[in-house]
């Protein structure tokens, strides 16, 4: 019966571990990659705006050398409040489902107007006028391209709204997991309290010990400093996310091994206490 119930206990012990640490992952995914919020403050963080706002105006440069134009015909054409706000725009459309298009309208009339300027009194005739109508949507497509607008953000949005249904639905059974399988340790344990104590020291070590392992295994496995995809804005904001991650892996590994050994220790000290007074 001793038997059977120690392993019950210690069977219940590493549920409860598992179920903690699947909390933990998923919390954490939560609170960065999968919230709208954290994300912005990434972009911010990283200088994205800045960076976007240099490979946009670096990209132009390629068009306007093809047509023959003079390079000031893109001074002022864009503004780094335009690439913020357009950004700010594809992120809603990913996250709160919006069907937002960026508006270029702004571009074009801008670009209209510089090229008027450098033409100044010559005729543009229709051959001209149909090469400069291309030119400008070309350089509204490249811009709407290089700020990583896509036609399938509303797909994107339809599985982030699904992953997040069913992860707030895994987050409570989880939790209830947790939940019960902590009450019955202190049922089972309702006689000796702090054994169950020592059993909350171990499903937190073998959390902690698992989460300082994956730390480890992520670092020697990913150089997160030599990330480079797309473009260095998004290869920036990306190394600064997953640095983040790593950190908090990190982290509550070592807050929750700290935590547990020492509840093992202090229940043992109480179990060797006790058991001193007996004798």
């Amino acid at each position: 019966m001793k038997i059977a119930k120690t392993i019950t206990q210690y069977i219940i012990t590493i549920i409860i571990a598992i179920a903690m640490i699947l909390f933990l992952v998923i919390n954490l995914a939560t609170s960065t990659i999968l919230k709208e919020s954290y994300i912005l403050s990434k972009l911010e963080e990283t200088n994205y705006y800045d960076q976007i706002y240099e490979d946009v105006k670096s990209n132009f440069e390629k068009y306007i050398y093809q047509s023959g134009l003079e390079e000031n015909v893109l001074e002022g054409i864009i503004t780094k409040e335009k690439i913020k706000k357009d950004t700010q725009l594809i992120i809603s459309n990913l996250y709160d489902g919006l069907v937002q298009k960026i508006d270029t309208q702004e571009i074009k009339d801008n670009m209209n107007k510089n090229i008027e300027k450098t033409l100044k009194s010559t005729q543009i005739n229709a051959t001209q006028r149909k090469a400069i109508d291309t030119l400008i949507e070309e350089i509204c497509t490249e811009y709407t391209r290089t700020i990583s607008h896509y036609e399938y953000e509303k797909q994107i949005n339809d599985l982030y709204q699904k992953v997040m249904k069913y992860v707030a639905i895994i987050k409570k059974v989880l939790l209830i997991s947790m939940a019960i399988g902590i009450i019955l340790l202190l049922i089972l344990n309702k006689n000796q309290i702090y054994k169950a104590f020592c059993l909350g020291g171990i499903f937190l070590t073998i959390s902690g010990v698992f989460f300082i392992i994956v730390h480890m295994f992520l670092n020697a496995k990913i150089k997160v400093q030599t990330i480079l995809i797309l473009n260095e804005a998004i290869s920036n904001i990306l190394k600064s996310t997953l640095t983040h991650i790593f950190n908090t892996i990190h982290y509550e590994g070592y807050i929750m091994s700290a935590i547990g050994i020492l509840l093992i220790i202090l229940s043992n000290l109480i179990h060797n206490k006790l058991k001193y007074k007996e004798d």
